[in-house]
């Protein structure tokens, strides 16, 4: 009896300290399955990530090759032909063809459908039925954060692109309409003449006023760019219908834009026939830029480089910021916006005038292309687009953009003809306006029959002597 009950006890405490067998068995198959989940998750999601980077792959990996070349064929198609198109054209010009309207629209469309594509290609690698388990937590999480990452290139090139066509659609609201005594456009491999246009609206003045005037030619033949300032106390130049205006050339656009009837095609417009008649040449299209808003481009870039070959100090300078005055010592800066407005704009320094500071504006100009044009411009290119869309305004038209990129790549500043109107175009004389310039016509017309000469030609100022190889980029005082 004492035995039995030993027994019975024994028993007792072997069910108590020890779990039943079956209870084992079940954590053991938990555990498994959870640890199979979790292995098949990670597979899931390597094929996943494999179609993410190249539809197709993931299916490669899974063992379905019907699928693969489904998905695979057009992502070899798109490849090849985008490596044939980033081949055919430089950095530069492809931007321009690549930011054009016509060919942006079809841009965001195709964007967003590729999108469209590589999710699709992600999700059918990810739930293969060759995965017999439902995911877990593991790859619900991994797959989420996978098409996110899957979608962000995208939403970036979406966002770049909205930018550009808002961009467009302010720049270039002057080109759907061109005045009936615009210039006609140049027919291919002729000269391509614009005006380049900066409007002084600072605050406290009452009317905007053209204080830098650069006509800016592009010879297609010769690989030449040449560039002549306008001075802007240059006075009783020709209009474009005969007659002369007196005052000073700065204000005509004001002028015009005030008096309707006499200049039914607008200020800009009678800017621009005036200086052609001045030059005897055609002006095909206008750019105007706010010089505030230059200022914001050049810091859209990163800053321009320029050598200063002389100090310059005016503690007068009303600078953009409030504050007065603005110096520089001579040799190489690398200048913010503010600076490079500043050193563009400075006159009333001793040995300094508005002609001089005309070719500085030129050296600001050519130093922004060198930028522009140079490495890294496309992640500095959405504050690019938002300061030129605020500032810049043309008549262009977008499908000239590729054309003139490609020639400001190819055209360095070793054939860029810079020049300022100086004497003898011009000579200073006493007025009723103030102090002011009068044009020579003959000299003008001598001048600018080399500069702005049949494509191919030598624009070359002073004409070199026999024997001479005078710099492309003379003194502007000459």
């Amino acid at each position: 009896m004492r035995s039995q009950r030993r027994g019975i006890a024994a028993a007792v405490e072997g069910d108590v300290g020890e779990p039943p067998a079956t209870a084992t068995i079940d954590r053991r198959s938990t555990d498994r399955r959870s640890t199979d989940r979790r292995s098949t998750d990670r597979r899931r999601l390597l094929a996943a990530i494999a179609s993410s980077l190249l539809p197709g792959f993931g299916q490669v990996i899974n063992g379905r090759f019907r699928s693969a070349i489904l998905f695979g064929l057009p992502t070899a198609v798109l490849i090849a032909v985008s490596w044939l198109i980033a081949h055919s054209d430089p950095p530069t010009m492809l931007l321009a063809r690549v930011i054009a309207p016509s060919v942006l629209s079809v841009l965001l469309v195709a964007n967003v459908a590729i999108l469209g594509w590589r999710t699709i290609a992600v999700l059918h690698a990810f739930l293969d039925r060759r995965y017999p388990l439902r995911p877990g937590r593991f790859g619900a999480i991994g797959i989420a954060v996978l098409l996110v990452a899957t979608a962000l290139p995208h939403a970036l090139a979406w966002s770049y692109g909205t930018a550009a066509q808002t961009m467009f659609g302010r720049i270039f609201s002057g080109s759907a309409v061109r005045s009936v005594s615009s210039a006609p456009p140049p027919a291919d491999g002729e000269r391509l003449n614009v005006l380049l246009i900066g409007v002084d609206s600072a605050p406290g003045r009452t009317e905007a006023l053209t204080d830098s005037m650069i006509v800016v030619s592009l010879d297609p033949v010769g690989r030449t760019v040449s560039m002549v300032s306008i001075p802007r106390d240059l006075a009783s130049v020709p209009l474009g219908n005969g007659g002369t205006f007196g005052p000073k050339i700065n204000s005509l656009m004001s002028w015009a834009d005030r008096h309707p009837t006499d200049f039914p095609h607008g200020g800009i417009r009678a800017l621009e026939d005036a200086i052609g008649a001045l030059l005897g040449i055609p002006i095909h299209y206008y750019a105007k830029v706010d010089l505030g808003g230059f200022a914001a481009m050049v810091d859209a870039v990163g800053g321009v480089d320029i050598v200063v070959k002389k100090a310059l100090d005016d503690p007068r300078y009303p600078g953009l910021d409030g504050k007065r005055g603005w110096s520089v010592e001579p040799g190489p800066h690398h200048f913010n916006g503010t600076d490079a407005l500043a050193y563009a704009r400075i006159r009333k320094v001793i040995g300094e005038s508005d002609l001089t500071r005309a070719a500085r504006q030129q050296e600001v100009l050519v130093a922004l292309r060198n930028r522009a044009v140079g490495a890294g411009i496309l992640f500095s290119l959405p504050s690019l687009l938002d300061a030129v869309g605020a500032t810049v305004r043309t008549d262009l038209p977008p499908d000239r953009l590729p054309q003139l990129a490609a020639l400001a790549e190819q055209i360095g500043g070793s054939s860029t003809m810079k020049l300022v109107l100086g004497s003898p175009e011009i000579r200073g004389v006493a007025s009723q306006y103030g102090s002011i310039f009068v044009a020579v016509p003959a000299k003008i017309r001598a001048m600018a029959k080399v500069v702005f000469g049949p494509p191919g030609g030598d624009p070359t100022w002073p004409v070199p002597s026999a024997g001479s190889s005078p710099p492309m980029s003379p003194s502007p005082s000459r």
